[in-house]
């Protein structure tokens, strides 16, 4: 059995191809007939930002110090403001990050056979991304039907066909895995009672987040609400070379062991499985 992979980039400079690293890593963690079978898509997002932060970072440059971590925190965290505070319209970043998943879902609903189960792996800001992206397509009345999102790209009718809208609803999404999410930089300041997680897009949804304790970036979800605690399974774990023991760790979840190798046996597991 086929089973799709969605990669999502998270801040910070990024190019395309980003993920051509983990792909390859995976390999090592499984059979090749269960490799072989897998189709990757990778939303890249971060060319609908980065343009403008690099003209104004060479606007600057040369006029300030702490040029390396300037060039960080700005990267980083215009990413996050401007995907957060600019959600109006066609054109707002918060729409496009949008489009560009729902590409890769189109994608992979024409790869992937009519009962393939689909993985997800969102990388830091990948995961609230991919949560509003998840939160706006399946929002629903008060009698369970569908209805157009306030913002993003299912605010507006996206054209697809019925089978292709429950697809990329997350119809066939059996797993989300988060790593170094910082989901609660976003919410963490409002009360329990209105801190909510995305619901579960089918009843085989589970999600999975990746954190270091040592990642500044990097948060555990459970502690946020109630209902965090009952959606995400928090899975602490040292990621790098060394173990972790840095805030660098942020950046070596796709590299790390301790995340391949349980990401790769649910792989292996959904191979065997059929979603309908």
């Amino acid at each position: 059995m086929s089973v799709g992979v969605i990669f999502v980039h998270g801040m910070g400079e990024t190019s395309g191809g980003y993920s051509g690293d983990i792909q390859s890593l995976l390999r090592e963690y499984m059979p090749s007939a269960v490799y072989e079978g897998l189709r990757f898509q990778e939303v890249f997002y971060q060319d609908i930002l980065q343009q403008n932060e690099e003209r104004y970072f060479k606007a600057v440059k040369g006029r300030l110090d702490w040029d390396n971590l300037r060039r960080f925190m700005l990267y980083g965290f215009c990413d996050a403001a401007s995907l957060e505070s600019q959600k109006d319209g066609p054109d707002s970043p918060y729409y496009l990050a949008q489009k560009e998943i729902l590409s890769c879902f189109k994608a992979l609903h024409r790869r992937i056979p009519a009962t393939a189960p689909m993985i997800v792996v969102a990388q830091s800001l990948g995961g609230q991304v991919m949560s509003n992206y998840l939160w706006d397509a399946n929002k629903k009345d008060e009698h369970g039907q569908p209805v157009p999102a306030r913002h993003g790209v299912w605010s507006t009718d996206p054209g697809l066909s019925p089978d292709q809208s429950w697809f990329c609803r997350g119809g066939r999404l059996a797993r989300l895995f988060t790593t170094g999410c910082n989901i609660p930089l976003f919410v963490a300041g409002r009360d329990e009672d209105q801190i909510t997680p995305i619901s579960p897009p089918n009843s085989a949804f589970k999600w999975y987040n990746y954190y270091d304790r040592d990642d500044v970036l990097g948060w555990p979800l459970k502690q946020l609400s109630p209902a965090y605690a009952d959606r995400v399974i928090d899975k602490p774990i040292r990621a790098g070379l060394l173990g972790g023991l840095t805030p660098m760790s942020h950046v070596n979840y796709w590299n790390d062991r301790g995340f391949l190798k349980p990401l790769a046996n649910e792989i292996k597991r959904l191979s065997k499985t059929a979603m309908v």
